[in-house]
């Protein structure tokens, strides 16, 4: 990490860093001891510990208790933090570590260190222009511009975009590579790459505006853009594990557009943090002119008094666009089983709308949910298994689009209600 020197502008003054725990067990319920060495870092920098923690020069003792009984090898957050200023006078590009070890009541604890720069590059970038009603077909344009607010310069910059479904790059370029992302939020990246110096306070450009085609499948659709010196370790965290493809053809400029001041401090691959209207990651929304058309298919089945029955019902996205609810919230649909049943199970994609709750539990209603990315074309199976508690002939349950709390609301996308929902019939 890197925290900046009072010639930093639009940056956070301090860092807070906080310490995540990975482990390999199934199930954790520990207390751990930390130690933390921060002798070295303190030469360079002012650092504060959590309230967790006792500390005798520049060592803090501190205790941590973890439970999880499915961490299933993920990470485990902490409440130690590290709080780090860089003290008055320090040379930017100066670095220390610091050191964690420690001890667990249960297994084995690792530990590990962290390195800190003093100074860094800080490419904020301008705020991009958001555009609705784009027609399916066009090209739009959008430029990329950012200014180095950090206190060191950066020997190369690197720029990722990430345009999601819908978006396609017009142009590839000699000095960009390019991955493609099936099924995820994002349908196509590209990582270019500029082997010149920004300099402290230079402003820079992207020479050509990035060029994105709107497909069939546009309607939410976004370019998230980042910025950052070369070497960036956050940058290369989100091109790990991906394979990228060369771009061919003629190479992206980047033009400057203020030169900004000449530094004597070396130049700087990790970022600084950014305080408050500054970024160097930046979401632009191009919202298409489109439609697609969610429609949702019931069940009829019979069983005598006793018998167990499972109803299986689906969604379906038949398009042409595809659906990206950005805020994360899930596409589904709401389902009620036929009167007479009690519901003894679902499938894994369905719960009880109401959870916690005897009566939703046994009798609905159940929310049924696909994603937050529903491709056209995709079709999402559901099922209840009911007990039939007494025959009520012809009993209809019901499965719907589950768009809003609001019965009378709608997504404009999805001008057809007719396919909105469907019959569970029993006996």
């Amino acid at each position: 990490m890197a925290v900046p020197t009072g010639a930093a502008t639009g940056v956070a003054g301090t860092v807070q860093a906080a310490l995540q725990f990975t482990t390999d067990a199934s199930s954790v319920a520990t207390q751990v001891t930390l130690t933390i060495d921060a002798q070295k870092l303190a030469q360079v920098a002012d650092v504060t510990f959590s309230d967790n923690c006792t500390v005798t020069n520049s060592v803090a003792t501190c205790q941590e208790y973890f439970y999880d009984d499915n961490p299933t090898g993920g990470g485990l957050g902490g409440v130690t933090e590290l709080t780090i200023a860089a003290r008055p006078g320090v040379t930017p590009g100066a670095a220390a570590s610091y050191t964690v070890t420690g001890t667990a009541t249960a297994g084995t604890f690792v530990g590990g260190s962290g390195s800190v720069q003093i100074g860094g590059p800080a490419f904020d970038l301008a705020q991009p222009t958001q555009h609705t009603g784009l027609p399916v077909g066009s090209t739009v344009s959008e430029p990329v511009e950012f200014t180095n607010t950090g206190d060191r310069p950066a020997a190369a910059a690197q720029v990722l975009l990430m345009a999601s479904p819908g978006l396609t790059f017009a142009q590839h370029f000699a000095n960009c590579t390019y991955s493609s992302v099936p099924d995820d939020v994002s349908a196509e990246d590209a990582l270019c790459t500029f082997a010149q110096p920004i300099q402290v306070g230079e402003r820079a450009a992207l020479a050509t505006a990035v060029q994105l085609n709107v497909t069939s499948a546009a309607y939410y659709t976004y370019l998230d853009t980042l910025t950052a010196p070369k070497g960036d370790a956050f940058l290369q965290q989100m091109q790990a594990g991906r394979t990228w493809t060369q771009g061919t053809g003629s190479k992206l400029r980047l033009d400057v557009l203020d030169p900004g001041t000449p530094s004597t401090a070396p130049a700087g691959k990790v970022s600084l943090p950014f305080a408050d209207g500054s970024n160097d990651y930046r979401i632009t929304a191009l919202q298409a002119a489109n439609t697609a058309d969610f429609s949702v298919s019931g069940a009829t089945a019979q069983a005598a008094q006793g018998d167990t029955v499972q109803l299986d019902f689906s969604m379906t996205n038949t398009g042409p666009a595809t659906i990206f609810y950005r805020s994360g919230e899930p596409i589904g649909v709401t389902v009620v089983p036929p009167p007479g049943t009690t519901i003894v199970g679902s499938s894994a994609n369905c719960r009880p709308q109401t959870v916690d709750d005897p009566q939703t539990t046994a009798h609905g209603p159940y929310a049924c949910s696909e994603s937050y990315l529903v491709p056209a074309g995709r079709t999402a199976q559901f099922s209840l298994t009911v007990r039939v508690d007494q025959v009520v002939p012809g009993a209809q349950g019901s499965v719907a689009m589950a768009w809003s709390p609001d019965a009378s609301w709608r997504p404009p996308f999805d001008p057809n209600a007719a396919d909105d929902s469907a019959a569970l019939t029993l006996n």
